[in-house]
């Protein structure tokens, strides 16, 4: 059985950032994805190989977190004020792995009518007794992806200030396995999930279809739930 954790995540700044200031060792980059050249002391994207959670993978390995590299994710992208969104997330993971259990936290800040929202999900596995390839953690065929977890929960789209009205982005983001294990060592950890969710850019590949979901009061309602194909589903990280 899987284990869902809502802990009312609170997000720092999910949207690209542009650093216009210099930097130096003592000065980092605040911007998302950016890192200090030190030659020209100015912030440049961090160049990342986001094709690979871990690489290669371990050949055997029991009680391993297992980041939410590639999959899918269902929810409608027009919502009524107020409603309860539903979402489903399903992790792609190699035929070589067996889950054991998954964890997953959400929350979103929203400013004015702009709102961000992020899945933090991640799956608790062990290699098959033939072991697992060095691709087990990258991207191998999608074809082979076993969808052995299907999570769904549920955003309210209200804050303390009441309904939304405007637009929410909502994100599953880059993180690696070693990454999500030091995150599941404490999910309420917000300072570190921010610090480690920050080191990597927002990806198009890992939002939605690449787009926001519609908050707006003359929207439908959306269904209880998006199982049963109740809501169209889109890849993320392929």
């Amino acid at each position: 059985m899987g284990v869902g954790l809502t802990t009312g995540l609170v997000l720092g700044a999910c949207a690209p950032q542009v650093d216009q200031g210099g930097c130096d060792e003592n000065t980092p980059c605040s911007g998302r994805g950016q890192v200090c050249d030190l030659e020209v002391f100015e912030c440049v994207a961090a160049e990342i190989d986001a094709s690979t959670a871990e690489s290669p993978a371990p050949g055997s390995f029991s009680n391993k977190v297992i980041a939410f590299h590639r999959g899918e994710i269902c929810l409608p992208h027009e919502v009524q004020s107020g409603a309860s969104m539903p979402v489903v997330v399903r992790q792609c993971l190699h035929p070589c792995v067996s889950a054991s259990s998954y964890e997953f936290d959400y929350g979103f800040h929203c400013r004015g009518s702009r709102c961000d929202a992020q899945v933090l999900t991640w799956t608790v596995g062990a290699s098959a007794p033939t072991g697992c390839p060095a691709d087990a953690f990258s991207a191998f065929d999608p074809a082979t992806c076993q969808y052995a977890n299907e999570i769904e929960f549920h955003i309210d789209t209200e804050t303390s200030s009441g309904p939304i009205n405007g637009s929410m982005k909502l994100e599953i983001p880059f993180l690696t396995n070693a990454d999500a294990t030091i995150i599941a060592m404490d999910p309420d950890d917000t300072d570190t999930v921010d610090e480690l969710v920050m080191q990597y850019p927002q990806m198009t590949s890992r939002i939605p279809d690449g787009r926001d979901v519609s908050i707006l009061p003359g929207n439908p309602a959306p269904p209880e739930s998006c199982r049963g194909g109740a809501c169209p589903c889109y890849p993320i990280g392929f």
